[in-house]
């Protein structure tokens, strides 16, 4: 095995322990929150939630070309799930060290739930399992009649989600389908 392909391969498996790394904080946060529900959060602002999941999936999808196909495309599509499209794409369009929060104003102020967002219980029209799981936490005195429903359905599916990506095999890009809760099927 020549110098190269050993580099590549200890810099795959690093980056394979981050990813794990930053699952398991995400599972972590989620935890905490279903076992002791705390009144004051982190995320009473949209702004911090944007940053915080914007600087969490940088640190995600970092290196990603380091990986085989099979895992970037399930690495791309767990990014999806938990953060929702704007954010991932947010990573790819906010140069380095420019404010995602400025860039991205009319974004961010989409995310807060509307009159028309009471029933959602799982990602909220595409806002990603973690994002809608932080606002749902956030903004104690917001008008929003099922939030700690929509808090603890998000905060399980983050956990299968999760649990699905740490399990990740090649067969998972062919047979994507997972079961949540309920009859709901989605994509990891």
């Amino acid at each position: 095995m020549s110098d190269w392909s050993r580099s590549r391969t200890k810099a795959r498996l690093d980056h394979r322990e981050r990813l794990d790394e930053l699952t398991a904080r995400a599972r972590y946060e989620v935890r905490l929150h279903l076992n002791e529900p705390a009144a004051n959060t982190a995320y009473d602002d949209l702004a911090a939630i944007f940053s915080g999941g914007h600087a969490e999936c940088v640190s995600l999808l970092a290196h990603r070309r380091l990986l085989p196909l099979w895992e970037r495309l399930l690495l791309n599509r767990y990014a999806k799930r938990l953060y929702g499209k704007v954010t991932v794409g947010s990573v790819r369009d906010v140069p380095a060290g420019e404010e995602p929060w400025r860039v991205f104003a009319s974004e961010i102020t989409s995310l807060r739930p509307d009159s028309g967002d009471t029933g959602a219980k799982y990602d909220m029209q595409g806002r990603g399992l973690l994002t809608v799981f932080r606002i749902a936490v956030g903004e104690p005195g917001a008008v929003w009649p099922d939030r700690q429903e929509v808090a603890t359905t998000s905060a399980r599916n983050i956990l299968t989600c999760s649990a699905a990506f740490l399990r990740r095999k090649p067969w998972h890009v062919i047979w994507p389908v997972y079961r949540v809760r309920g009859l709901r099927l989605w994509k990891l």
